[in-house]
């Protein structure tokens, strides 16, 4: 029995979406893992400006939520990696219009900044999968 990863059969809004969140997920984990303070300098913006943890939250939250009304397909990894994702962002969101304040407070748990550390690792391998998807898979 032999599993194809890609798909082997994707639906076209997966090939149209997987090369774009693949790409934006590579990207920004390479930012994070690069500069070993990226990530505490984000979290400390975030919990002093209000408005911005309002402004990206209101973005993943539309991006997320955007996702997941476009692309409601769970028959595959590939499928499940990108409405995942958009489900991923669009709770992330949300919690950070909701309850800014309780977000502000996880941001400065002692163990965060290790936590999103080890998910940067973690999104560079998922983003690398969907770009692979977007640029080898096959529309069903």
């Amino acid at each position: 029995m032999s599993v194809d990863l890609l798909g082997p059969l994707v639906s076209r809004d997966t090939l149209v979406l997987a090369p774009v969140l693949g790409i934006y997920l590579l990207a920004s984990a390479v930012g994070f893992l690069r500069i070993p303070t990226a990530v505490a300098d984000f979290s400390r913006n975030l919990c002093q400006h209000p408005a911005a943890m309002h402004a990206v939250g209101a973005v993943a939250w539309f991006v997320g939520a955007s996702i997941v009304s476009f692309h409601r397909h769970w028959g595959n990894l590939a499928e499940i990696s990108v409405t995942g994702t958009g489900v991923w962002w669009a709770f992330e969101g949300a919690g950070m219009l909701a309850s800014p304040a309780a977000v502000a407070r996880a941001l400065q748990h002692p163990r965060y900044i290790s936590t999103m550390r080890a998910m940067q690792w973690v999104a560079l391998l998922a983003g690398g999968y969907l770009l692979s998807v977007g640029l080898l898979g096959r529309a069903a």
